[in-house]
């Protein structure tokens, strides 16, 4: 069987798009040179435990790491452009406070790589490339975040019961809707559901988090079905934003002010539902090769039309392959 070239692309922080490698490479004037190091499999470090007499060790866990990458590009001129001003446009399309994608597309797969500079460039030309209309520039990269990206796969429930109370005033009988939306995991990696609930004031929104299995918890038996009531806003047309990873930059649970314009806020500009969950936190991954599974969702004091999209993320630990 014949090979074929994968597309490797970089996308700049200027919106530039590159095609460094495969179809159509250097339509910029430039193209990715051999010997990459870095792309492929994420960096871990495994961690070691030992007694002061033990013997060998113990293992004690992993920690996932930055990716560092080096490679080089070969920067052309032609008859359209010239040497420097390919080279000048590579240059703008990097920083090293913000994120460049760098996209590898194969029969299989389309990820995505955020990286931006850790080090300069280095350009050590044997003469001046005007001359010949060519140089060589290593870059030094760094990923923060490890992983291949693909995009995230929604799926959206809607109400179809009001199940506010007949008496405005009352503060009991709220009826309650339940259903199930779709969600999975092909990755090798455990990836954290993002919820979006429609903010409705004085409605509550149920989602799970069910411990699937978990060893790492002393109640996972017991949160197999795992379920978690949200705090009800009391403003309507904010977003609402449940990221469930518990790194997740903002809190787990995040609001967002939306201008007229549909402009939205800074994090936690809105209500600080965060506040209200009295301790309560997710806790559970959906773990790695999960096949798609319904799980339940539901509303209280909500009309019939209300709705929540769940968002399952995609990392990867390589630019390609390992699919379930």
């Amino acid at each position: 069987m014949v090979g074929k070239a994968a597309l490797i692309e970089l996308e700049g922080v200027d919106g530039t798009m590159f095609t460094l490698s495969g179809l159509g490479m250097g339509n910029r004037g430039v193209e990715l040179a051999t010997d990459p190091d870095g792309l492929y499999d994420a960096p871990v470090k495994t961690i070691l435990l030992a007694a002061a007499f033990q013997t060998g060790a113990s293992y004690g866990g992993k920690r996932i790491l930055h990716r560092d990458i080096v490679f080089g590009v070969n920067v052309f001129g032609s008859k359209q452009v010239s040497w420097e001003f390919a080279d000048s446009e590579w240059r703008k399309a990097w920083s090293y406070d913000h994120d460049c994608k760098l996209w590898i597309t194969t029969e299989e797969s389309r990820r995505f790589l955020r990286v931006r500079l850790s080090e300069q460039p280095r350009f050590k030309p044997a003469r001046d490339p005007r001359l010949n209309e060519y140089g060589q520039v290593t870059m030094t990269v760094r990923a923060y975040n490890p992983w291949w990206w693909e995009d995230d796969v929604t799926a959206t429930w809607t109400s179809k019961t009001d199940t506010q109370p007949v008496d405005a005033s009352s503060e009991t009988g709220h009826k309650v809707e339940i259903d199930t939306i779709p969600v999975s995991n092909p990755t090798d990696n455990p990836i954290w559901l993002v919820w979006q609930p429609q903010s409705v004031p004085g409605a509550k929104t149920l989602l799970p988090d069910f411990s699937w299995g978990s060893d790492e918890f002393e109640r996972a038996d017991e949160d197999a079905e795992r379920q978690i009531w949200m705090p009800a806003p009391s403003i309507a047309g904010q977003r609402i934003l449940v990221d469930t990873d518990p790194e997740a930059i903002d809190g787990q649970v995040v609001t967002f002010l939306q201008a007229a314009d549909g402009r939205l806020g800074k994090p936690n500009s809105g209500e600080p539902l965060w506040a209200q969950m009295g301790g309560i936190a997710f806790v559970y991954p959906l773990p790695p090769y999960t096949p798609e599974v319904q799980v339940p969702v539901g509303v209280s004091n909500a009309p019939a039309g209300w709705s929540v999209q769940v968002r399952c993320r995609r990392p990867w630990s390589r630019p390609w392959g390992l699919q379930s």
